[in-house]
């Protein structure tokens, strides 16, 4: 006999009654895989040892008569509302064994592994500057699809929490050129410090571009880094998986006086042998470092921008 056969089975009972009607196109699907969960749990029960299968019984029965009255009575709603909006997935669903969500980690989230260079914005070539500080904010200038937000991060700073950094007077101030990044601090002993911008969305195009230009002042010694996706972990917005955070580098020894500085993307390096060059198509952001060696340290950078070809 069958449960739909049987008249004092409330399942039988709601499974009958529900032929009648009209259910969404997966209900009969979902009504067969819940009996086949059910199936296994008798199998299960029928293994146990005999004290303990009256009650895994009795619980199976009610989470699936639960599981008959919900399915009616979205069969008759569906009945009886045909243009109804459809619930979200899983709202009011009767479960008798919630499943975990899957794991998050970068390998199995698809979504992580999407190549944020897909979509990038592409430099015309024609406004080249990136910020030149004279609007006093921490913002980059708004040209040729370019976003980002200038930051100042050091080693002793817990994760998250580096601070905006905002363009203050130069020393020697005047009408025309105002304002200047400062970053000063004393000694370090791990990563260092850094001060940098990354580009929003994650991946900046320039290879209309030939590369960077700024003016600096200061004792002691930067690097310039611009960052590709492929040394940014995924967890960052970037697409490296192993050997991170190796950006390509050159070194900028720095006057007490205000100089300019230029750098082609065939001049900075990787740490390593037999490393590619520079991808400018695939910028993820800007930066400049300053190692633990090179510290204390007290960095002047004004007037950044690209280096027209």
């Amino acid at each position: 006999m069958t449960h739909a056969d049987d008249p004092q089975d409330p399942l039988g009972e709601l499974i009958a009654a529900a032929r009648g009607d009209a259910p969404p196109g997966d209900l009969n699907e979902r009504i067969q895989e819940r009996l086949a969960y059910r199936q296994r749990l008798e199998q299960t029960i029928a293994r146990a040892p005999q004290k303990s299968r009256r009650p895994l019984w009795v619980a199976t029965v009610a989470a699936a008569a639960l599981l008959g009255l919900g399915l009616l009575a979205q069969s008759l709603s569906h009945s009886s509302r045909a243009d109804a909006p459809i619930a979200a997935e899983g709202a009011g669903k009767a479960t008798a064994t919630p499943t975990p969500p899957p794991s998050a980690s970068p390998a199995a989230s698809p979504a992580l592994n999407v190549d944020p260079c897909r979509e990038a914005a592409r430099a015309a070539g024609k406004d080249p500057r990136i910020d030149d500080f004279e609007d006093g904010d921490d913002a980059i200038e708004p040209l040729e699809g370019r976003a980002g937000f200038w930051r100042w991060a050091r080693e002793t700073d817990e994760p998250g929490t580096a601070p905006a950094l905002i363009p203050v007077p130069r020393p020697e101030a005047s009408r025309a050129n105002r304002l200047a990044l400062h970053a000063k601090g004393g000694l370090l002993s791990d990563w260092g410090a850094t001060v940098e911008f990354n580009f929003r969305p994650g991946c900046y195009d320039a290879s209309a571009y030939v590369g960077v230009s700024f003016k600096a002042r200061g004792p002691g010694r930067i690097y310039i880094a611009p960052r590709e996706v492929s040394v940014i972990p995924i967890a960052e917005g970037g697409v490296c998986e192993h050997d991170c955070h190796n950006p390509h580098v050159s070194a900028v020894d720095l006057d007490a006086t205000w100089r300019t500085y230029q750098f082609r993307w065939s001049d900075v390096r990787q740490r390593g042998i037999a490393r590619p060059p520079l991808n400018p198509k695939r910028l993820h952001s800007l930066a400049f470092l300053i190692h633990p060696e090179d510290t204390p340290y007290d960095v002047w950078l004004d007037d950044v921008r690209f280096m027209p070809r």
